[in-house]
């Protein structure tokens, strides 16, 4: 778990250009969930909560909002280019903020590998508890197919020494 927690605060340093926060919503959108309430429940947070994060990313023009014909409670999320230009930024600053510590693990690649079956482990669970999954489930996204077939050879990148994040008890 104490690795877990660090890995987050070490992705939190990195110079993303977005908040993990922003990330993860735009990374759901990207993968084809469109509504809010689905966004919250697929991360285990409120409703309120995702609207603050939707806010600022449509001010900021990553996102756009649209209404669904014939039902006005209904809001679609969707990314802008400039939305998909950021998240696609971000993967490569948090990539490139994890690079150094993975060259100094045994099997980079397949630790790689195993988050890749977390990560769909949690999407096949989200859709087995959640009635409104089925048709919101996310998309594999580029970057999971990108990481099962990655090749060791840009991870040989020397440590760097903002890479390690200090233990907290």
């Amino acid at each position: 778990m104490r690795a877990i927690v660090r890995l987050a605060r070490l992705l939190e340093r990195a110079d993303a250009g977005l908040s993990l926060a922003q990330f993860r919503i735009l990374e759901l959108v990207s993968r084809g969930t469109e509504r809010s309430t689905h966004i919250a429940t697929r991360l285990a947070t409120s409703k309120p909560a995702i609207t603050v994060v939707v806010e600022g990313l449509v001010a900021a023009g990553l996102l756009t909002r649209r209404g669904e014909p014939g039902d006005r409670r209904v809001v679609r999320l969707a990314l802008t280019t400039e939305g998909r230009e950021a998240l696609a930024q971000a993967e490569i600053a948090y990539g490139d903020r994890l690079r150094p510590l993975l060259a100094e693990i045994s099997a980079p690649d397949a630790l790689l590998g195993q988050l890749a079956e977390v990560d769909d482990a949690m999407d096949a669970r989200w859709a087995r508890h959640s009635p409104s999954a089925k048709d919101q489930a996310p998309k594999a996204t580029a970057a999971k197919e990108a990481a099962a077939a990655k090749e060791p050879t840009d991870l040989q990148t020397p440590p760097s020494p903002e890479a390690e994040v200090p233990a907290t008890r």
